[in-house]
């Protein structure tokens, strides 16, 4: 009978992380299915291998297979709207592969334990995997733009921490903040009936963002300065965007008026 690629997938991620086959020697097995089997292979070896320094049960490693194709399975069921092409999909894919594989390898305490993390602590990556599922499972345009600021905040906080602790602040966390807190402004922008509460909430934090950014800026030495003072230009620029969008959200909500002839 001839498998599916759920049952191949299933099939050479046994192969990998149980009998330590190569990718190669799998890829072999199914050529026609290769080009797409590749890239999961690949993300998950790599999970595998990013998870290697964590102490996990003999358990979450057992169902590891199994939850990961469920929650895959169940994304893919939700996709009915806006088919994406076959290649997006597999690097969503992935991205999701080595996430899930991440925090199944990794155990529930592992996790709660990172949520304190910091950049450049042994747990951070448990972190930023955490939210990438989180991110990955969440449907509605303003509920992800809702997400995205949730993470762009998150990072903000984790900046002041770093500032607090006198370590290095490095530059994809700025970076990160930027992309999150643009993220989250394009899609309200795309969405014609974005709610006030959405829009109140951007305001909030791209404020927040250049107030905290600000202050921030007067306590770090020459070489952080830099950095900040680049993300305080970017927040102000993102502070300005959120501006216009309510301006522009608020004339569409206005009562259109016809103009009266004599």
């Amino acid at each position: 009978m001839k498998k599916n690629f759920d049952d191949i997938l299933d099939i050479c991620l046994d192969r990998i992380m149980v009998k330590g086959d190569t990718i190669e020697q799998c890829l072999a097995s199914y050529p026609e299915q290769a080009a797409e089997l590749e890239p999961l292979l690949r993300a998950a070896l790599s999970a595998v291998k990013a998870s290697s320094r964590i102490e996990s049960r003999p358990e979450f490693q057992r169902l590891a297979k199994h939850r990961l194709l469920s929650a895959i399975e169940e994304k893919r069921k939700k996709r009915v709207e806006h088919r994406m092409p076959l290649w997006g999909w597999q690097r969503r894919w992935a991205v999701a592969l080595v996430a899930v594989l991440v925090l199944i390898l990794a155990g529930v305490g592992t996790v709660t334990a990172s949520a304190s993390s910091l950049p450049g602590d042994t747990l951070y990556p448990v972190k930023t995997a955490t939210e990438k599922v989180q991110g990955f499972f969440t449907f509605g345009s303003e509920a992800k733009a809702n997400f995205y600021m949730k993470l762009a905040q998150r990072r903000l906080d984790e900046l002041k921490s770093l500032v607090e602790k006198n370590r290095d602040i490095p530059q994809s966390l700025l970076g990160i903040m930027s992309a999150e807190t643009d993220g989250a402004i394009e899609i309200l922008s795309r969405n014609k009936q974005v709610g006030n509460e959405s829009i109140d909430r951007l305001m909030g934090l791209t404020s927040n963002q250049k107030a905290v950014l600000a202050e921030l800026v007067e306590k770090v030495p020459l070489k952080a300065k830099l950095k900040l003072q680049e993300a305080l230009k970017r927040s102000e620029y993102a502070r300005g965007q959120t501006l216009s969008l309510k301006d522009r959200i608020g004339q569409l909500g206005k009562p259109q008026v016809s103009p009266s002839y004599p």
